[in-house]
């Protein structure tokens, strides 16, 4: 541990804070100044990395695979007008975040125009091939 310490103090990595777990319990833990244990902290983009871990063990159990339908794993967040575009997108296809961009494009409000939701990727996704 001390080994792993010292080269990340002498990296450019600013370390906020680490925590050693081992057969699921912690046993080790430390925090740069001024963070702590008690002291909220932004994760920001963390949550993509979560988001696959989970994807990753889903699969590796064998309760999701990548080729999935997502209406089909998520079947109660599928809007009423879903497109057959929409039906066809897999779980593999929202893995790579390009599904996601293209969300984030078109909930921005086109002159004239109201902010369409999130949920418009299943309804309205870019065409096979296009963004995927």
């Amino acid at each position: 541990m001390t080994a792993l310490l010292d080269r990340l103090e002498a990296s450019p990595v600013e370390l906020h804070s680490i925590m050693l777990v081992r057969h699921g319990h912690v046993v080790a833990e430390g925090w740069s100044a001024p963070y702590s244990a008690g002291r909220p902290h932004l994760l920001y983009s963390l949550t993509k990395s979560f988001t696959s871990v989970a994807v990753g063990l889903a699969i590796a159990d064998g309760l999701l695979a990548l080729d999935d339908r997502v209406v089909d794993v998520l079947p109660d967040h599928v809007p009423a007008d879903v497109s057959e575009q929409g039906r066809r997108l897999t779980v593999h296809h929202l893995s790579g975040g390009r599904a996601r961009r293209s969300v984030a494009r078109s909930s921005r409000p086109a002159p004239g125009r109201g902010a369409r939701s999130s949920s418009t990727c299943a309804s309205s996704p870019p065409r096979t091939g296009s963004g995927w």
